[in-house]
């Protein structure tokens, strides 16, 4: 896939605190994903980065986008509303593109924060907990379910090596949308997973395209960025 971007999209947390207040948004989340989201939605529309990441301590996002970050700062300059504009430093929106494909047999160091479920139905489950739904008392640890799935997920695009979990929740408190019409906010717990693997790379296009898709569900509320760094 070509036209990937990294972008790098620094949060003045107080002003982005008054626009999910002036939003609606006042209950407490984990991670401000969903705030995250809104406030992407708002600057950026359709262009917003996903997948993405947020990193409290130094207050920034990393998302991949197919666009560059002049393009992004030229539609949120252009279409954003003030409260949201007003959340944004500008100056330190930064962005690189990423490689079209990538190398069968490079090597490298992967970092995913993941969050470990799946849906069946209108029905979304940690899938530890569907894990012991079906085997009951010979179900595996949590933290092996969850290393399964994940390397389940590359569909032979990579070769993953030493996959280590590096953290671990079963609950953390998010919000969404309520699914049945009201439109309303919900606190919700979900489980989440952060991963660091080295792995070989079988399948350039495919790495690329799980670089621009991401791992998981909900990716458009800062799971499932896939982070990329020389191999350890």
């Amino acid at each position: 896939m070509s036209g990937l971007h990294l972008v790098r999209i620094p949060v003045v947390a107080p002003r982005l605190l008054r626009f999910a207040a002036e939003q609606g948004i006042t209950q407490e989340e984990e991670g401000l994903g969903y705030t995250l989201h809104a406030w992407f939605a708002a600057l950026f529309g359709e262009a917003a980065p996903k997948p993405f990441r947020y990193f409290e301590r130094r207050h920034e996002v990393l998302g991949y986008s197919a666009h560059s970050a002049a393009e992004l700062l030229d539609r949120a300059q252009a279409f954003a509303s003030p409260q949201a504009w007003a959340a944004l430093d500008p100056a330190g929106v930064f962005s690189k593109p990423m490689p079209a494909a990538w190398r069968a047999g490079q090597r490298l160091h992967l970092e995913v924060l993941t969050c470990p479920v799946s849906r069946k139905g209108d029905e979304e489950k940690d899938l530890y907990l569907r894990t012991l739904d079906r085997l009951g008392a010979d179900a595996p640890p949590r933290g092996e379910v969850y290393r399964q799935w994940f390397a389940s997920q590359w569909n032979g695009a990579v070769q993953l090596e030493e996959v280590a979990l590096l953290g671990m929740a079963a609950r953390t408190r998010l919000l969404r949308r309520a699914r049945n019409g009201h439109n309303r906010l919900l606190v919700v717990e979900r489980p989440q997973a952060l991963f660091g693997a080295n792995a070989m790379v079988q399948d350039g296009e495919q790495f690329a395209e799980r670089l621009s898709r991401g791992i998981g569900r909900h990716r458009a509320f800062g799971f499932g960025m896939v982070l990329v760094a020389p191999p350890r």
